[in-house]
């Protein structure tokens, strides 16, 4: 889905400032935990108020402007930008505009497989991901100031939606720098700079990103080892070797649930959530299948194929005998519903894909879905998030890509189709619905982009083409 919570970027997610000042989301998310606690304050009143303040639209894309830079546009600017272009007709530079049809040309035999009503869905979050990451060392979040920064947790998402639509390359490089701006002790910080790699603020580390990025790894290579030119994993060994240990450490080699921090909601937490211990569960099953792929990986890591199948066995029976026993909730056995459950099949954790490791139960998806959808059409990111009443657009396409996995289709295209008839004036994927049906916040947004993507690479790439 920065600060607080972040569902997903923006705004509150991605948008959420430094710790100096308490987020929009922060004062939210306190306010829901405190109500039991204190009543209706003064506390809760002022993030009652907040929340009644309308929410702007930042931008409703980002492109190549007349000043040879890119630029977050406002409505007024973007009327002057091409259909399906994320780059203004009067550049006098040419070098954006070759490297759009470049990058366009190179997605067309993905773009053939497509049935023909969601190509222009597919053109628009190609493009959304192509600006938000052309000419970088990884994707951003967005291109609006709080949001202009590499999550990697999003550009695990970003890699592996790369990489299906056959630039595995930049997917491979995408990857790299992740290991470039690893810390010594495996850890990531929650977002750095493109061009510094240096976070920030002093936001804690999230620990769902070392489980995300073993899965992109996974599948980026599994991509690449269909191609004619494989990845060598060997150029990822340090990552490999860092984010593992870490995995290992700090569960207690499966012994244990991750430590508590922030998830994808980006807000303090007491207890360890479903947004940390679901991607550290996709993380166990990617080192599985990373051992199958590479016979020779821990000979490389100091490590054993053994240890690796034992630990990953004793997380999953970690994870079954606390969420799975008490209906999958956000913490352990309380909270409600929470979308990250959608992390697990859109990592292909569903019966008859799953490494051995676990299978999402396929009910459980659509009943979390029903109970956290919003008056616009999609979800929020989970019961707990109680005042804001806007459809998050990372939950929902998260969701979507989750449903798609599981094989319902019909749900996943009723997604796609109600992402593309939100979309921006300009025709980006924005973080936020309102709930009038209207896009806010930030536009486009990487994440919900790459989610896109992949939902339609497993609609009919990966499962054999268009019906149209």
């Amino acid at each position: 889905m920065t600060t607080a919570v972040r569902p997903l970027q923006g705004t509150l997610p991605h948008g959420a400032q430094s710790t100096a000042r308490p987020s929009r989301r922060a004062i939210l998310t306190g306010a829901a935990i405190g109500i039991g606690a204190i009543g209706l304050g003064s506390a809760i009143t002022a993030a009652l108020a907040e929340a009644a303040r309308p929410d702007p639209v930042r931008s409703v894309t980002a492109a190549y402007t007349s000043s040879g830079q890119r630029e977050a546009l406002d409505v007024e600017t973007a009327q002057t930008l091409p259909a399906q272009s994320r780059v203004m007709p009067e550049l006098a530079d040419p070098a954006p505009a070759r490297r759009q049809q470049e990058f366009l040309e190179a997605c067309e035999p993905w773009l053939s497989l497509l049935p023909v009503h969601h190509r222009d869905l597919a053109v628009s979050a190609l493009l959304d991901l192509w600006v938000l990451s052309d000419d970088l060392p990884a994707a951003v979040a967005g291109w609006a100031g709080p949001w202009r920064y590499v999550w990697p947790r999003d550009t695990a998402f970003s890699a592996i939606a790369l990489a299906r639509v056959g630039r595995q390359d930049l997917a491979w490089s995408h990857l790299l720098f992740l290991q470039s701006v690893q810390a010594v002790d495996g850890s990531f910080a929650a977002r750095v700079g493109p061009a510094t790699g240096m976070a920030p603020d002093d936001r804690e580390s999230q620990f769902d990103s070392l489980g995300l990025v073993l899965w992109a790894v996974s599948d980026v290579h599994a991509v690449s080892t269909a191609t004619a030119e494989p990845f060598d994993l060997g150029d990822l060994d340090d990552l490999l070797r860092r984010t593992t240990r870490r995995l290992f450490d700090l569960t207690s080699d499966g012994r244990s649930l991750p430590p508590v921090g922030p998830d994808y909601w980006e807000v303090g937490e007491s207890q360890v959530t479903l947004g940390l211990a679901g991607p550290t569960l996709v993380g166990m099953n990617s080192l599985t299948a990373l051992t199958k792929a590479d016979p020779e990986l821990w000979s490389r890591l100091g490590g054993d194929p053994e240890s690796v199948r034992r630990t990953a066995d004793d997380y999953r029976a970690t994870f079954t005998r606390t969420f799975e026993a008490n209906g999958m909730q956000r913490y352990p056995t309380s909270g409600g519903a929470d979308s990250a459950i959608a992390y697990l099949p859109a990592a292909g954790l569903v019966p008859e894909q799953a490494e051995g490791i676990y299978a999402l139960d396929p009910e459980l998806l659509g009943g979390v879905w029903d109970r956290l959808v919003q008056p616009a059409g999609g979800i929020k990111p989970g019961h707990g998030w109680i005042i804001d009443r806007s459809s998050w657009t990372p939950s929902t396409s998260l969701m979507g890509l989750g449903f798609a996995r599981l094989g319902q289709v019909e749900k996943a295209e009723e997604i796609l189709d109600w992402l593309a008839d939100h979309r921006t004036s300009a025709g980006s994927l924005p973080e936020k619905i309102s709930a009038e049906g209207v896009p806010v916040s930030v536009a486009p947004l990487s994440w919900t982009a790459a989610n896109v993507i992949i939902t339609l690479d497993e609609l009919y790439v990966n499962r054999g083409g268009p019906d149209s």
